[in-house]
């Protein structure tokens, strides 16, 4: 059973990932989404041109990510990604700090 500030916790990120639409920060470190440009390849699998994503290098979400992804057997992390269309945060693999980084549009 998850301690009250385990618990805490976890409604709060649940608090802040409803309210990334109106904030467009990341729910786990606070700082801002960057707009990222959507590649639009054969293999792309969503409808939109952009997307905002968590690029902080310091998030724990991503940092943690690694650790969890390799205990699977899987050589990358994840990012915080909100999806404006869906009004909706999602992980999104990456398999570098610095993979993705080529598609932020600066604003």
């Amino acid at each position: 059973m998850a301690s009250l500030g385990e618990t805490r916790d976890r409604e709060e990120i649940e608090r802040r990932k409803r309210e990334v639409g109106k904030t467009l920060c990341c729910p786990y470190c606070g700082e801002p989404l960057k707009k990222w440009a959507v590649p639009q390849t054969v293999f792309t699998r969503w409808p939109n041109e952009y997307m905002y994503v968590c690029f902080n290098d310091e998030c724990w979400y991503y940092v943690e990510g690694w650790s969890v992804m390799a205990a699977q057997g899987n050589p990358c992390s994840y990012r915080l990604m909100y999806d404006p269309l869906e009004d909706c945060c999602q992980p999104v693999a990456v398999f570098s700090r610095d993979h993705m980084k080529d598609g932020i549009i600066e604003e």
